[in-house]
């Protein structure tokens, strides 16, 4: 969460969400499992199911829920309202978040990354993850590190500043993964074939025959700034065109990995220029963005963190910001 996060986390009380409740908020996920998940465990903590419905009872108890249609057809929004998004396309979000929220009579966004959909590739940094619980499971080998160390040309002292070093590199050295994994003989493939860590084209028709939103989220998710800009508007356009090509939808969403911090105004104008009804959607939080087209969101997913005490949270941050000057975000 970060220090002043985690000080503010201490002092909330679930009892304050009564006061927050006149707004729209914007919480997402990327995951829930009841089970160990080898691709991500080694990235993120995820709720599991009884939590996650514990955080659908709070919204809805607390705040009515916005369909994205509304936003897509640009309708005035009403306070008291929220919308949940869901990102990576992983597996899940059909077998497990999908029936949760049709039960509950909720509507989504998923973004999606279009190269991983019927899992013929994966995302670079779950293959990562899939690495590490290896090593873990093997004791993490010193030989193998040192091996993995100097084919990525990083140092070392501990185990968990090895992993810290391996999750924190370089998009453009990601194909040295592939010697990772032959390395440690693991198949890909194999892996991608038996465990099907991410959803399938029939399965986003079906949702979307469901009454469920897609939108983009890169082809590759990979970090936006370690691309040039050329690189970055196809990775953006052409997940969103992938998914109006494949299944006939007629809107521009879009949701940017890892953060949009560093996005700049020129991409973001071209991206307007794209589409001017497109929604882009970032992470920063309970902010106000250049552009009402850009939506804020917070994250659910700690499963360590009580939800209303989280939104309270994220309430109190956003009077902070306010005081130092950071609520207004600018772009460059």
């Amino acid at each position: 969460m970060g220090i002043v996060k985690d000080i503010l986390y201490k002092v909330s009380n679930k009892r304050f969400l009564s006061i927050f409740k006149n707004q729209t908020i914007f919480p997402y996920y990327h995951i829930v499992s009841d089970n160990k998940v080898a691709h991500v465990d080694n990235l993120y903590q995820f709720k599991d199911c009884k939590q996650f419905s514990n955080d659908i009872n709070v919204l809805t108890a607390n705040y009515k829920t916005l369909d994205p249609k509304d936003i897509i057809e640009n309708n005035r929004l009403k306070n008291n309202r929220f919308l949940i998004s869901f990102d990576d396309g992983l597996q899940e979000i059909y077998t497990i978040i999908y029936p949760i929220l049709k039960e509950n009579n909720i509507k989504a966004i998923f973004f999606i990354n279009p190269n991983f959909v019927d899992n013929n590739d994966g995302l670079y940094k779950h293959y990562i993850s899939l690495i590490i619980s290896h090593l873990r499971n093997n004791n993490f080998d010193e030989k193998v590190l040192q091996s993995i160390g100097q084919l990525f040309s990083f140092t070392y002292n501990t185990d968990e500043e090895f992993v810290k070093q391996l999750i924190n590199i370089k998009f453009s050295e990601r194909e040295k993964i592939n010697n990772v994994l032959e390395l440690l003989d693991i198949n890909i493939k194999e892996y991608l074939k038996e465990y099907k860590p991410y959803i399938t084209k029939g399965q986003i028709q079906e949702m979307i025959n469901d009454g469920f939103y897609f939108g983009g989220h890169t082809m590759t998710h990979p970090p936006l700034n370690q691309l040039s800009h050329e690189d970055q508007k196809n990775e953006i356009v052409n997940s969103i065109n992938w998914l109006k090509e494949n299944f006939n939808i007629n809107y521009s969403l879009f949701a940017f990995p890892f953060s949009d911090k560093l996005v700049s105004k020129k991409l973001l104008n071209e991206l307007f220029e794209y589409d001017r009804n497109i929604k882009l959607f970032g992470n920063s939080g309970l902010k106000k963005d250049i552009d009402n087209r850009i939506i804020q969101r917070f994250s659910l997913e700690n499963p360590n963190k009580q939800t209303e005490r989280q939104i309270v949270t994220e309430n109190l941050y956003k009077f902070y910001n306010n005081i130092i000057g950071k609520y207004n975000i600018k772009r460059k």
